[in-house]
């Protein structure tokens, strides 16, 4: 049996998504983009899952590109708006705990001479320094803040609706874009509600296939599109549109959106579970992320037990946790926002990341805690230190 504790880095595709996809890939396989009645058959089933997203995002349907990615709308977002800026080099700012694909395409655009990057230290909760922020707008305004709304490494959760007004009346022409992978479909979200320019999302971290994701842009906004060739997507994401999985991706968020609250309850509820196992099986902990953070992330450290180490040795018994983001390209041992929030090597060395979510059962989480208390009982070095 395999126990995933996994599914910050990926998810499974949903039993009622799968379902329904799979003829899809029949019903709606002709072109959008052709004149016959196979192509405008498919072109209503891409209006169907458009509205469908607009639904259930609180955005209008013309604000929504769909890509192959959180990935891809993070690049399509961030460098297509530096190519369309007059200004060169353009100003960005940016947090210390965003995802990979944020701060490396700010680090190739910077490296082009195509903006300048200012990143916003974490507090030692893992969310940004409002401070600094502010007084970073007032000293030198932004064209554009990208701001993650849940850390992937902690779940430390930035609170957008309320900092976007915050910004607004420090730069009211910066434009805001987020990295929301972590909140949608998990967190309460609203793309008019919260205020923001652009916001990036990655289906397959709610039960929607691979290769699916989706860029929400308000119209007036100009991008330069990083991709050329038919003009599909108003331009702005050329490439035949892969109808079946909007319709895919469309369906996952009606499904998180429709049972938020109880998933939300049921994940809170299994990851005390763990907690309270853990502290019942005595094993030396330290929880690294923060009260109040998203339920579905949990970082925590055992010291003395190498988190590397804990890892491979469930995983060797089909029980699969991560050491952080799978696609950060640190060394083993190195996570760039444990030290941001000011952790020590020893602590960061030890630390895991367990993921949590509605479909897992408190046997499997208790299986956990007790396997993790048998695996430090066995390798851990220095026993006899206390709980924190």
């Amino acid at each position: 049996m395999i126990y995933d504790f996994d599914t910050t880095a990926t998810s499974p595709v949903l039993p009622e998504v799968m379902e329904a996809y799979l003829p899809r890939l029949s019903e709606a396989a002709n072109n959008p983009s052709s004149a016959h009645g196979g192509g405008i058959k498919a072109a209503g089933f891409y209006e169907e899952a458009r509205q469908s997203v607009a639904r259930s995002l609180d955005c209008r349907p013309e604000e929504i590109i769909f890509t192959s990615g959180g990935t891809e709308s993070i690049n399509l977002a961030l460098k297509g708006w530096a190519c369309a800026e007059k200004r060169r080099p353009a100003r960005v700012i940016t947090s210390a705990g965003e995802h990979e694909a944020v701060l490396a395409s700010l680090d190739y655009l910077q490296s082009a001479g195509l903006c300048e990057t200012t990143r916003i230290p974490l507090l030692y909760s893992g969310q940004l320094d409002q401070d600094v922020l502010e007084s970073s707008l007032k000293t030198n305004p932004a064209g554009l803040i990208s701001l993650i709304a849940v850390s992937n490494e902690t779940g430390a959760v930035n609170d957008l609706a309320g900092l976007v007004p915050v910004i607004r009346q420090a730069a009211p022409q910066t434009l805001i874009h987020s990295d929301i992978v972590q909140a949608c479909g998990k967190l309460p979200f609203s793309f008019r509600n919260w205020g923001l320019d652009l916001a990036s999302i990655a289906g397959h971290k709610i039960g929607a296939p691979k290769g699916t994701g989706l860029l929400i842009k308000k119209q007036a906004i100009r991008l330069v599109p990083q991709l050329h060739g038919g003009g599909q997507q108003e331009g702005l994401r050329p490439g035949t549109v892969d109808v079946a999985g909007a319709m895919a991706l469309a369906q996952a968020l009606v499904f998180h959106v429709n049972r938020l609250d109880d998933h939300l309850e049921d994940t809170a509820r299994l990851r005390r579970c763990f907690l309270d196992s853990i502290g019942k099986l005595t094993v030396p902990h330290r929880i690294l992320s923060p009260e109040g953070g998203s339920p579905y992330v949990l970082s925590i450290a055992f010291p003395g037990l190498r988190g590397e180490t804990l890892m491979n040795a469930l995983s060797a018994e089909s029980i699969y946790i991560s050491t952080g983001s799978a696609c950060g390209s640190r060394l083993a041992g190195e996570n760039r926002v444990l030290a941001a929030m000011g952790h020590d090597k020893e602590t960061i060395l030890s630390a895991v990341r367990i993921s949590f979510n509605p479909n897992q059962t408190e046997q499997a989480v208790l299986h956990l805690a007790e396997r993790i208390a048998a695996l430090h009982a066995r390798y851990a070095l220095g026993k006899g230190r206390g709980r924190s």
